[in-house]
């Protein structure tokens, strides 16, 4: 643990002060934490961060979303889990498996998608509809290789930067210069930032727009790429509208996952998404949250709304909110 307070001491040094990541932290602006005041000294703070990533994202002088990591790490007293000793997942999947009877249809290796440990542990019929979309848009896939976490959570904080480099390109180096698809964009943020050739599912069908299936009927959808993916939005608003979709929000946000500021965030966003007939998100953190959400709006992954323009429905019985299709 060391190494981790020396890596937050070096960053801490290098902060001008300048508030940038108070600017643009979801959580500051429901009560939680102020970024720059854990960047000058305030450890106990850091236990409302929601580790969106956004204050590093404008930060030209050092890197906050690393303090927050580490110290999280160190406050919380959190280690790597046993679920990852045994799985290779952050988390422990479903026992008995929920989606024994949805296989995804693997139809080549063209692609190879990465699913990432909400998926495969809370959502694991979004894997379905991913091999769904792409089946439907003529492309060949399959599941990467020996895949497991990208090492994003913060429990992979207590080891070493070379490890989990070494863990990340091992799994880039299953693809073997295939196009290796991430369902996350933490993941494929996570992977990137130790030099692995990853695409988020969005860029990835938005480079594709042309082969993408056409619903039979329009939707109103409200669109929330995710914290990570939120730079692709203008991307996901022409999958969005080359499906056939309305889209009828202008904002995104951060669904705050289950920290103490999340219930607030998420009656932003439910408010924001009024009017659609059903929200598409790019992060499968997100759909996990606003389908728990009692009385929410209906929630799928985009990768669900291909396969839905493609006809399968599959999926859609497997959410707590259901979108009805007629």
């Amino acid at each position: 643990m060391d190494l981790l307070r020396d890596e937050i001491e070096s960053l801490r040094r290098k902060c001008i002060g300048c508030g940038k990541c108070s600017k643009v932290c979801p959580s500051l602006k429901h009560g939680g934490c102020d970024p720059m005041e854990i960047m000058v000294g305030n450890d106990e703070g850091v236990v409302h961060c929601i580790g969106c990533g956004n204050c590093s994202r404008v930060c030209r002088r050092s890197d906050p979303f690393t303090v927050m990591r580490d110290l999280q790490c160190l406050v919380r007293g959190v280690h790597v889990s046993d679920a990852f000793r045994k799985t290779g997942y952050a988390m422990l999947p479903p026992d008995p498996p929920s989606c024994d009877d949805l296989v995804p249809e693997w139809t080549g290796d063209g692609a190879l998608v990465m699913p990432g440990c909400i998926v495969k542990c809370k959502a694991p019929y979004v894997e379905y509809a991913t091999a769904a979309a792409m089946k439907a848009m003529g492309m060949g896939c399959s599941e990467l290789p020996g895949n497991t976490c990208c090492m994003h959570p913060v429990q992979f904080r207590e080891m070493t930067e070379l490890d989990r480099r070494e863990y990340k390109l091992s799994m880039g180096s299953a693809a073997e210069g295939r196009d290796l698809v991430t369902l996350c964009a933490g993941c494929s943020e996570e992977l990137q930032s130790s030099g692995v050739d990853a695409t988020h599912i969005i860029p990835f069908l938005h480079r594709h727009k042309g082969s993408l299936p056409k619903l039979d009927r329009p939707l109103k959808v409200a669109l929330e790429p995710g914290c990570s993916a939120a730079v692709f939005a203008k991307e996901m608003r022409e999958v969005a509208e080359a499906l056939g979709c309305e889209v009828v929000n202008r904002k995104h946000g951060c669904c705050g996952k289950y920290s103490d500021v999340s219930d607030s965030l998420m009656e932003e966003r439910e408010s924001e998404c009024k009017g659609a007939d059903v929200i598409v998100v790019g992060c499968p953190m997100c759909l996990v949250r606003y389908d728990d959400r009692p009385g929410g709006l209906p929630t799928i992954h985009v990768s669900e709304l291909v396969a839905l323009a493609s006809g399968d429905t599959s999926t859609l019985e497997r959410h707590k909110i259901v979108l009805k299709t007629q």
